[in-house]
């Protein structure tokens, strides 16, 4: 066996040599400084972290705040923004969320210039750090803030303080000429939907309590709301508010009998609320059950309620009670004792019986401010017009023309773009019983107006007498943030 030996070289990487501590030495220095290094990573990567975390829960306080606050928008001209409910409410949520103004934080709910109907509000906190201050960096201020936007409904039917005719405009009587030309409606619950009541008559096909259901029946019938500028005495006056058996489409209101005493119909008015919709939730001020009337019951002006109340909006509820069935027919103002007089119209949709002359007949549909610009009104008209001969109905704008819309009929298989909205209701060819007709109308960025109300004009040279459901609002969801 040969055997190989090699000698050391004596003092190169020998154990205790020279060489061999001074690696080691240098190690130490690398690995000190790459440790410096990684923990100040780790802290900047904590203090991240947690600032990023409070940065996410500072915005949604603020988003949440914002919500909160912008129904309560635009507040009223009296108020000072700062004494508003909007700007109060955005300040209790926000303190909710954990955030408060006091030495280390703030919330600052804001105007937004030109958009009564937004709100701004801003958050900021100043957030101690972990491992940072060993880089002197004590705190860092963390600042987040959001805008939501509230699209009211649209007020329908009158720009006044009365929604229907008075006494006088009522075809049998006809001793007035300035008027509304309709009357509030409302059906009892088993009459048959297809007589123009979409909502309030429960059935589908027939009158009955045999009938099948209308699958849009809803039994706490239509809202209105009575919008008062001042501080005041606010009575309310109902025209023919009960049922009054016996009569038919041409005597006064024209309530219409089907069958059986008539419904009962239910007025509510409720105590003030921000939040307008069909759904809302309130204390109610004065309620009052109207059986049906005999025939010859005098057709005149009555007293519903007379209250002192605060500048705001009251709504009215209008609703069918039990289960008697026809057509109810009715007016009503709102007055006040002093100061400048309510507005009082319907909120969100109305059915309306309307009295339509030869000719041209007028009605107010929705009022549309320059807020809404750049945005979709979308209206819904179900089973209008309803008369022979060569007829049309328009939507006029505040202008007074008919701007360009969509029209779509399901039943009749019509999607189609108008370059004026003018729609064809000629029968028997355009025959809408018992059908829904559904316009949307884009609005331009230039859209503006002083008086801001859309109107409905009927062009039927025979006239009508119609029952109709109208509705008309803003695409879009009405409390949404903004981006």
């Amino acid at each position: 066996m040969i055997r190989r030996r090699f000698r050391a070289v004596a003092g190169v990487g020998e154990p205790g040599s020279e060489d061999a501590n001074n690696e080691r030495g240098a190690t130490i220095v690398l690995v000190s400084l790459l440790l410096v290094v990684m923990m100040g990573m780790a802290a900047f990567a904590i203090d991240l972290g947690f600032l990023y975390w409070q940065a996410t829960e500072a915005q949604k306080a603020a988003e949440a705040s914002a919500l909160a606050g912008v129904i309560h928008m635009p507040y009223p001209a009296s108020t000072p923004f700062n004494s508003s409910e909007a700007h109060d409410v955005a300040i209790d949520v926000a303190d909710r969320n954990g955030y408060s103004t006091g030495a280390t934080e703030s919330v600052t709910p804001n105007e937004v210039p030109g958009h009564p109907t937004q709100l701004n509000v801003g958050v900021t906190r100043e957030v101690p750090t972990f491992f940072m201050k060993v880089f002197g960096v004590n705190s860092v201020t963390v600042a987040r803030d959001a805008t939501a936007e509230y699209i009211r409904p649209l007020p329908l039917g009158s720009p006044d303080n009365q929604f229907g005719n008075d006494p006088g405009c009522a075809p049998n009587i006809g001793t007035e000429t300035d008027c509304s030309n309709f009357w509030g409606n409302i059906h009892g619950k088993y009459t048959d939907n297809g007589m123009g009541d979409a909502y309030s008559s429960y059935c589908a096909d027939g009158n009955g309590s045999g009938c099948n259901q209308n699958p849009l029946w809803r039994e706490d019938g239509y809202v209105f709301a009575v919008d008062v500028p001042t501080d005041t005495n606010l009575t309310i006056d109902l025209l023919d508010p009960a049922f009054v058996q016996g009569g038919g489409n041409n005597t006064n209101a024209g309530d219409n009998p089907i069958a059986g005493a008539g419904p009962t119909t239910r007025f509510t008015l409720y105590e003030r609320v921000d939040t307008l919709s069909q759904s809302f939730t309130g204390t109610p001020l004065c309620v009052r059950d109207y059986a049906p009337d005999p025939a010859g019951t005098p057709f005149a002006w009555q007293n519903f309620c007379s209250r002192s109340v605060d500048a705001g909006t009251y709504p009215i509820r209008v609703e069918i009670i039990g289960e008697g069935y026809g057509l109810n027919r009715w007016s009503m103002r709102a007055t006040a004792s002093t100061g400048p007089q309510p507005a009082l119209f319907a909120v969100g949709d109305m059915s309306i019986y309307a009295n339509v002359n030869s000719g041209l007949t007028d009605f107010y549909l929705a009022e549309v401010l320059p807020i809404n610009a750049g945005k979709t009104m979308e209206i819904d008209l179900f089973d209008p017009g309803e008369a022979n001969g060569n007829n049309e109905i328009r939507i006029v704008g505040p202008d007074g023309t008919s701007p360009p819309c969509h029209l779509q009929i399901p039943s009749d298989g019509v999607d189609q773009n108008l370059g004026q909205c003018i729609i064809d209701t000629t029968r028997p060819a355009h025959n809408y019983h018992d059908d829904w007709l559904y316009v949307s109308i884009d609005l331009p960025d230039t859209y503006t107006c002083t008086d801001c109300w859309w109107h409905v004009v009927y062009d039927y040279p025979g006239g009508a007498t119609d029952t109709t459901t109208w509705t008309a609002r803003m695409r879009g969801n009405p409390v949404k943030l903004l981006p």
